[in-house]
């Protein structure tokens, strides 16, 4: 190499030193920045701050902290945490491997001590290897000066999960019980939390459906919260109940994972609920049906003639209506009294729905009359399923189960769509006095009205 050579090379380490220089100091200005900012975010806080090493030595502590206890920072740094507090003071909030809540009494300069609630976190470097703990420290000062009522409210709480009305438990994701209220025994019909606890099976012995808790146990793995977790349970009795669940996931101090949750008691709720559905399918079923016959009602027919008109319109296809009205039947009344005449409209009801074929359907028009409706249906096809009708009327006994043998008959008329009327009113109109001609002729016949004028057809 020349002696030229030598010299650049020389030229170009200098130069490459003063920029790993430059860095070096730009890296510690920055990092100086940083720690600044980071010490005036930790001083500025109402809460006292400490740092630990692994070993649990104090490395760094705030200003709030110094005025907390009253002492210098040299009383404070490379001391064990435990060291500035009382033992026997320590009450643990909550405890698990990354984190620890406590509160406990630290000795103040002078004498004395403060209330100090403790929240301690583990600090991991970039290999994720544990290297020691931040502690948050919270004055507890004015709590403690109400020692007595928080004592009491314990008192009370205690009281209330002896005497709660809901069922308080904890248990192993696996189903076993943990622990138990009186009230969560009685749910399940056991006279005592022991008697409860020593029965065999486990919680999951209580699941009508075992998948239902396998479904509550892969929620509070993902959201570690469940709530009003609704289920249906056998009690070892065999009586079935409905429990309404609020449950979390928890962690004990041996790091293992339980679950802990309240139970209520759902099943009056559940009952009245479905006692409220059936009660409003029933309304919803009576708003179109008549409660004597379980046939539709006029309410019903009005709507389906407007609906079927619209259709026929639209498909050029026919429909018909029968209109039926009982032949003497004020004299089966008379004879046999309203319940009986009440129980032969009934049966009568049940011939038209037996022979009638869906769409077709029934109506109970009033009192003792009926119409029949029957979509896609001419006049000839109706005429012969409206003496279908008639002669199965005529063959069937009624009121066998009253121990009594009653034959009955009708007048009935039938009016088509489009070829009698095009509107409802109309086509009602002209069934009813297509029927009532039959009335007046000698009853018990099928009229039409072909044409717009009436005849008869006696032919059964």
């Amino acid at each position: 190499m020349t002696a030229q050579g030598s010299d650049r090379l020389e030229m170009r380490i200098r130069e490459l030193e003063q920029e790993l220089e430059d860095l070096r100091i730009n890296c510690k200005k920055q990092i100086e920045k940083s720690l600044s900012r980071y010490k005036r975010v930790i001083d500025s806080t109402s809460e006292g701050y400490l740092e630990l090493d692994r070993y649990s030595k104090v490395t760094s502590c705030n200003e709030t902290l110094l005025k907390l206890l009253g002492k210098d920072r040299q009383e404070v740094i490379n001391k064990p945490i435990e060291s500035l507090y009382a033992q026997d003071s320590v009450f643990v909030h909550f405890a698990n491997r990354h984190h620890l809540n406590f509160e406990a009494e630290f000795f103040k300069e002078g004498g004395g001590t403060i209330p100090l609630l403790c929240k301690r976190s583990m600090i991991r470097d970039q290999d994720d290897d544990p290297i020691g703990h931040f502690v948050f420290l919270t004055d507890l000062t004015e709590i403690k000066s109400t020692l007595d009522d928080l004592q009491q409210a314990q008192s009370r709480y205690r009281t209330m999960y002896r005497n709660a009305v809901q069922g308080m438990y904890q248990c192993t994701l696996d189903g076993r019980l943990l622990r138990a209220n009186p009230a969560f025994a009685k749910f399940f019909g056991f006279d005592s939390t022991s008697e409860l606890l020593s029965h065999p099976g486990g919680l999951q012995g209580f699941y009508k459906n075992v998948a239902e808790r396998q479904l509550l146990i892969e929620a509070l793995k993902k959201q570690y919260v469940v709530r009003n977790f609704e289920v249906e349970m056998v009690r070892p009795d065999g009586r079935t109940v409905w429990a309404l669940i609020n449950a979390r996931l928890a962690e004990g101090t041996d790091g293992q994972t339980f679950i802990e949750g309240i139970i209520i008691d759902n099943t009056e709720k559940r009952e009245a609920e479905e006692k409220l559905h059936k009660s409003r399918e029933r309304f919803r079923y009576l708003a179109n049906h008549d409660s004597l016959t379980d046939l539709f009602n006029t309410r019903y027919l009005y709507k389906a003639l407007d609906i079927l008109i619209a259709q026929s319109r639209r498909s050029g296809k026919p429909f018909s209506l029968v209109f039926l009205d009982m032949d003497n039947f004020k004299q089966i009344v008379d004879t046999h009294g309203h319940l009986n005449g009440s129980q032969a409209l009934r049966e009568v009801a049940r011939t038209f729905r037996e022979n009638l074929t869906d769409p077709a359907f029934g109506v109970a028009y009033g009192g003792d009359e009926f119409v029949l409706v029957l979509p896609d249906t001419g006049k000839e096809e109706a005429l012969e399923q409206a003496r279908r009708i008639r002669a199965r009327m005529k063959e069937t006994t009624y009121l066998t189960g009253k121990g009594l043998e009653v034959h009955m008959s009708a007048s009935f008329g039938i009016a088509t769509y489009p070829d009698d009327a095009e509107d409802r009113e109309s086509l009602l109109a002209l069934a009813d006095e297509a029927m009532f001609r039959i009335k007046s002729r000698g009853k018990d016949a099928v009229g039409i009205t072909p044409d717009g004028n009436f005849a008869t057809d006696d032919s059964a």
